[in-house]
């Protein structure tokens, strides 16, 4: 478990840091919502089994999958009344919502905020809640991340029996990505497809987003903001639900790090061996590479292609462009979400400008115009460098991989590295970034500028400008004595032998 509680001082020092961050950040524009932990009932996290193995009055809840002997519920189908399973799973989950109600308690106390905690929807989730729900009164609604395919099924009905609290749904949708890992569920060998191979496999878009239409449609009819819901109770379906969030954003290669299903260790390390798969595990997974946009995942019936591919939920694509900067591609899911949350009566909604998703050549292009401080170079001393310095315009822009620049004008009327460099993402030209500077993009200046955006002079520029304007004044001395000389009048030297010469123009004679 990432964050132990099996001892009360344990939980309560997990109570205080959460108020603390609460206090901390109340004000917050972009925070509507404060969710302690997320999907910790699920036992992948590990703490409920924490709570039941308390050294103190240990629970005995054995988490074992039901349809194996324990108490998880795995099968669907809650534990019949005063069994042993029915009395544990009372009993670790009422310390779990005791200690999210201490949570929700605290963060009351110094702020107005909503409080939730999301749940997996795993282990008879109707059944907790209807049977151990009342340790958490101020809980400010339950909410939960549901995955049932292309509808919701008996969800709504199943909560709206069990609670008579608000619902938000914290994460709902599918993947982009038809896996053939899905294809025979009884198949149970490890999968050995990779992304853009010749499996079969595909980046389906049309399936993430009629899903997600699909979905969204169904928690609008159950929607909880009309003036008919104001009295909502225990049993009314119809406004079961406050809302939802699609799952996700953007694709997350982290995620692959660790799946439900995966071998150890994966390929292609020396020692990989199917044996030590977990059935229809994608071969490479677990995968810590975050820059690898791998299929890690598990077989589920209900997603599209039976498979759920855990890095490829975003309704936004990312392309890597530098170290660090990503450009981001709208799937067609998000023009499907865009116009279902149109406001009712208006006319079909105009497609955003696709301004909004700059490409990588714009995004790197910004990124090394916003390097450069243009106009602190006097004038003069740009112009001379520019002309002993090269034959090409001095206004370039990005060109990935080009060894020589492109000519191009400007970045929105701001030079790219000052007017003076080229924009790269090349690592050879860039080298290694350091804790306060990433690798790429940079800029590589022209001839006698430097520095990180070329708004500098390079530092043998200052010698050489020294020595040129040494130059320049002994020249500018040397020709002032040379013009001095050839005006002033010339004069006759005496004899050597001490006589006056005569001069050129004798004087006249006296009568």
């Amino acid at each position: 478990v990432e964050t132990p509680g099996s001892t009360q001082e344990m939980r309560d020092g997990i109570v205080k840091r959460f108020k603390a961050a609460v206090k901390q950040y109340r004000h917050h524009p972009a925070l509507l919502i404060w969710s302690i932990g997320n999907e910790i009932n699920g036992v992948w996290n590990g703490f409920l089994q924490q709570l039941s193995n308390s050294e103190v009055d240990p629970c005995g809840w054995d988490d074992t999958y039901d349809d194996l002997g324990g108490c998880w519920t795995h099968a669907g189908i809650k534990p019949w009344f005063h069994t042993q399973c029915y009395n544990t799973s009372f009993c670790v989950y009422k310390r779990l919502y005791e200690f999210l109600n201490d949570c929700a308690v605290a963060a009351h106390e110094v702020a107005d905020v909503i409080v939730v905690s999301t749940f997996a929807d795993v282990d008879a989730l109707y059944d907790k809640v209807e049977r151990v729900g009342a340790y958490a009164p101020d809980l400010d609604a339950w909410s939960a991340q549901v995955y049932r395919g292309a509808s919701f099924g008996d969800f709504f009905t199943g909560i709206s029996n069990s609670t008579g609290k608000p619902l938000l749904l914290t994460e709902y949708g599918v993947d982009a990505y038809h896996d053939v890992c899905g294809k025979d569920r009884d198949d149970k060998s490890p999968c050995f497809n990779t992304l853009g191979d010749d499996s079969g496999s595909y980046i389906d878009e049309a399936a993430q987003a009629e899903y997600g239409a699909n979905l969204t449609k169904e928690i609008q009819a159950h929607r909880s903001d009309g003036p008919e819901c104001a009295h909502v109770a225990v049993g009314d379906t119809k406004c079961a639900c406050a809302g939802g969030f699609i799952m996700s954003w953007v694709d997350e290669f982290w995620k692959g790090a660790k799946v439900q299903a995966g071998c150890k260790p994966a390929y292609p390390d020396p020692d990989f061996s199917t044996s030590t798969c977990d059935d229809k595990a994608h071969v490479t997974c677990g995968n810590w590479d975050t820059s690898d946009h791998d299929l890690c995942g598990y077989f589920l019936d209900a997603a599209p292609d039976s498979y759920v591919n855990e890095e490829w939920f975003g309704i936004l694509a990312p392309t890597q462009c530098a170290d660090g900067i990503d450009s981001l591609y709208p799937r067609e899911i998000f023009w499907t979400m865009h116009s279902l949350w149109t406001k009712k009566g208006e006319k079909e909604a105009k497609r955003p400008s696709m301004d909004l998703f700059p490409t990588c050549h714009q995004i790197v292009e910004q990124t090394c115009a916003d390097l450069g401080r243009p106009g602190e170079i006097s004038p003069w001393i740009e112009t001379t460098l520019l002309l002993l310095g090269r034959g090409y315009n001095p206004r370039h822009t990005w060109n990935p991989g080009a060894s020589t620049p492109r000519n191009h004008t400007h970045y929105k009327g701001v030079p790219v590295c000052s007017g003076h460099g080229r924009c790269t993402t090349d690592d050879m030209e860039c080298g290694k970034g350091t804790s306060t500077k990433k690798a790429t993009p940079c800029c590589t200046c022209e001839l006698g500028f430097a520095g990180e955006g070329c708004a500098e002079l390079d530092a043998r520029m200052y010698v050489a400008v020294f020595v040129l304007t040494i130059a320049a004044m002994l020249l500018t001395s040397m020709l002032l004595i040379f013009i001095g000389r050839r005006s002033i009048p010339q004069f006759k030297r005496p004899s050597r032998d001490g006589t006056q010469m005569t001069s050129k123009y004798a004087e006249p004679l006296l009568s």
